[in-house]
Formats: structure tokens, C-alpha cells, sequence
């Protein structure tokens, strides 16, 4: 009985975090489809004008500042090509470094932006095809901070048409220090997996961050509807690590 109560304390705190991340997301995603243009009838994505960069800015530096785990926050749109222009790449995107919030300054031009190309990107491509939200990692993004990131993204509709994604990420990092508390008392070792069984965070000093949970061995698997995490609670097996933070 003690253990249950353990992994449903450990199980709240994700639900808790991850549903700060989704609710933050879903509610800059209704604040954008107030602000940005409607996409030209056939075509997906937009383009903004510089009010309403602006207006959107405010809007993304609110939303990183209002929660201490949140590392990124932004909006990413492609406007497809026409038969007059071609494609565009639109990316705001701000960061906390050191407590202080700062524009992301990737580079501006166009062909620097499609050789980046965001829409191959899980957080950008899921919502768009999908038109849902969707939550994406641990993947080590390159682009921004080099580091482990977890990022949950929702589309931004308007009048039914796909207009852009927002999102916002939290470092891998940052949700170990919040979560680990919660984990560790578990009496067994104790694995936050996503929905490819890719290991978020770990507990046993031999799993890390980003290995692929292969083993055909079916520990007990704990979820909570909504929450795309899995919280695996390994058996006390001879030859097991012990339980305790890497």
C-alpha cells in the first residue's frame, strides 16, 4: 500500500508539470489566434506584420516569465508557397538565461530558415498534420540550448485553418530537479518514459536520459489519461541498480 501511495504522489507531480506545460501552450495558442492574420484561402501558415510581431512578443514574454520551469517559449508558423511568393518561415521565440528573458536571435533570413526547416521537427509537424496538441521529447535541441528539452506545442487555428504552432520547453534538466523528489521515494527504481519508451528520467544510475526502453521484460507501466509520460516502476531484480538520482 505505501508504494502505491508513493507512485501516485510521484504520478501527480508529472501531471502537474506537464499540465503547466500543455495549459501554457494551449493558452498562448488562443492569444495568437487573436493576433496573427488568418491564412489566404487554400494555403496553410501566415505571414505577420510588424504590429502584430509585437503585439505577439508581449504576449510569449509573458507566458515564459509566468512559470519558473519554462526555459521557451514562442510561435512558428510556414506560410506555403502561392502562386505568386514563395514559402515562408516565421519564428519568435524567446529564452530565460539567467533569469532574464531574451529574443532567441537566429538568424533572419529566409534560406538559413529553411535550412533549419522547423517543420521536420516532431513539435512543429504533429500539430500541423494533426491539428492537435502534442508533446515532444527528450530530444537535444540543437537549435536553441544544445541540451535534453521537453516542449508541448499546440496548433493555432483560426476559422478552422492551421495558422501556426506555439509551444513552449522545459529542460530535461529542470524537470529531473522538480520531479525527482517525487520519484525517489519509490522503494524501487523508477523510469518516466514517453509514448516511444524513450527514457525522460531515471532513478537506476544505469538508464539515462534518451536511452530506448528495449527490454522485453513488462515492468509495472503507470499513466494518467492526457499525460503522454508513462512512470515505470522497475522490479527489485538481482543484479538491478538500486534505486536513487543519477
Amino acid at each position: 500500500m505505501r508504494i502505491q501511495s508513493q507512485i501516485e504522489h510521484a504520478q501527480d507531480t508529472l501531471e502537474r508539470i506537464i499540465g503547466d506545460m500543455q495549459h501554457s501552450a494551449a493558452a498562448l495558442a488562443r492569444i495568437a489566434a487573436d493576433i496573427v492574420p488568418s491564412p489566404q484561402p487554400g494555403t496553410q501558415g501566415t505571414r505577420l506584420s510588424d504590429s502584430q510581431r509585437q503585439a505577439l512578443q508581449a504576449h510569449i514574454q509573458v507566458a515564459l516569465e509566468r512559470h519558473a520551469w519554462c526555459h521557451g517559449a514562442g510561435f512558428a508558423s510556414y506560410a506555403s508557397p502561392t502562386a505568386t511568393d514563395n514559402g515562408y518561415w516565421t519564428l519568435e521565440w524567446w529564452l530565460r538565461e539567467a533569469g532574464d528573458a531574451r529574443q532567441a536571435h537566429l538568424d533572419q533570413s529566409q534560406e538559413i530558415r529553411q535550412r533549419l526547416d522547423f517543420r521536420t521537427f516532431d513539435w512543429f509537424e504533429q500539430p500541423a498534420r494533426r491539428h492537435q496538441p502534442f508533446v515532444d521529447g527528450p530530444y537535444v535541441d540543437y537549435v536553441c540550448n544544445g541540451a535534453y528539452t521537453m516542449t508541448a506545442a499546440h496548433p493555432v487555428m483560426i476559422d478552422n485553418a492551421f495558422a501556426g504552432v506555439t509551444a513552449v520547453d522545459v529542460l530535461v534538466s529542470t524537470l529531473e530537479t522538480l520531479a525527482l523528489p517525487a520519484l525517489t521515494t519509490i522503494s524501487q527504481p523508477a523510469l518516466v518514459l514517453n509514448s516511444d519508451r524513450r527514457v525522460i528520467i531515471s532513478t537506476s544510475p544505469d538508464i539515462r536520459t534518451g536511452d530506448l526502453w528495449k527490454t522485453n521484460r513488462l515492468p509495472a507501466c503507470h499513466s494518467k489519461p492526457g499525460i503522454p509520460l508513462q512512470l515505470v516502476v522497475l522490479d527489485d531484480a538481482p543484479g538491478l541498480p538500486p534505486s536513487g538520482p543519477r
